[in-house]
């Protein structure tokens, strides 16, 4: 049974909604959606297929669009209603959506199920002044603000690719962490993003310990 989070998003016509993986909602995929995971391992099987049936009662309850296909481009980004701007997260333990009217703007989440972002990763995918910030930082925390970083650029392109179409690596940005906010801060032009744009969001450990960020960029 899913459940509905608040306090992701400063607006709370974003919802948001989470539930544990299930191995029963491979049964519950549509055709057209069974006909995209023939090659799927068992692990990523279950959590495609718990992401699509918790985007299919999202969209029914609270758009009242039912029975909804959530197939993927051929870029393997979600196809979302048109009326609908979505986003889907999974991990080991969990499935997460989010979902707006697309006239709102565009949002991106992220959930991780581990305790840090080991340090051999760190220069792959932060800037020299974010690595200064988290040395700084006691080495109690380093590591669970390291995925905080991580986890905020992984949701910041899925809020900015359905607006550039454009891949964006993970030094085009910055993020600073403020409690339980984040920063996020262009470092080059992505499609109609100009160097220097910043979009905001948030970041909190949940009670079972998984890491969520969340990010919107307002805005047709």
């Amino acid at each position: 049974m899913s459940s509905q989070l608040t306090g992701l998003f400063d607006d709370e016509r974003v919802i948001v909604l989470a539930t544990a993986l299930d191995d029963a909602a491979v049964e519950r995929l549509s055709p057209r959606e069974a006909a995209a995971t023939t090659r799927m391992r068992e692990k990523r099987l279950r959590e495609y297929a718990t992401g699509r049936a918790l985007a299919r009662e999202g969209l029914a309850r609270f758009f009242g669009l039912r029975d909804f296909d959530l197939l993927n481009a051929e870029d393997r980004s979600p196809i979302w209603p048109e009326r609908v701007a979505g986003s889907l997260s999974h991990c080991d333990t969990r499935a997460w959506i989010a979902l707006v009217e697309r006239s709102w703007g565009t949002v991106g989440i992220d959930g991780e199920h581990r305790a840090e972002l080991k340090r051999d990763l760190w220069r792959h995918t932060m800037l020299p002044e974010e690595i200064a910030a988290l040395d700084a930082l006691d080495e109690t925390i380093r590591g669970r603000h390291a995925l905080a970083l991580f986890s905020a650029k992984e949701a910041l392109y899925k809020a900015q690719y359905p607006r550039s179409g454009q891949f964006m690596g993970f030094h085009a940005l910055h993020v600073a962490l403020d409690e339980d906010r984040l920063i996020c801060t262009f470092q080059q032009d992505v499609g109609p993003f100009e160097r220097g744009f910043v979009a905001r969001g948030r970041w909190r450990v949940t009670d079972e310990g998984e890491l969520l960020t969340a990010v919107w960029i307002e805005g047709p």
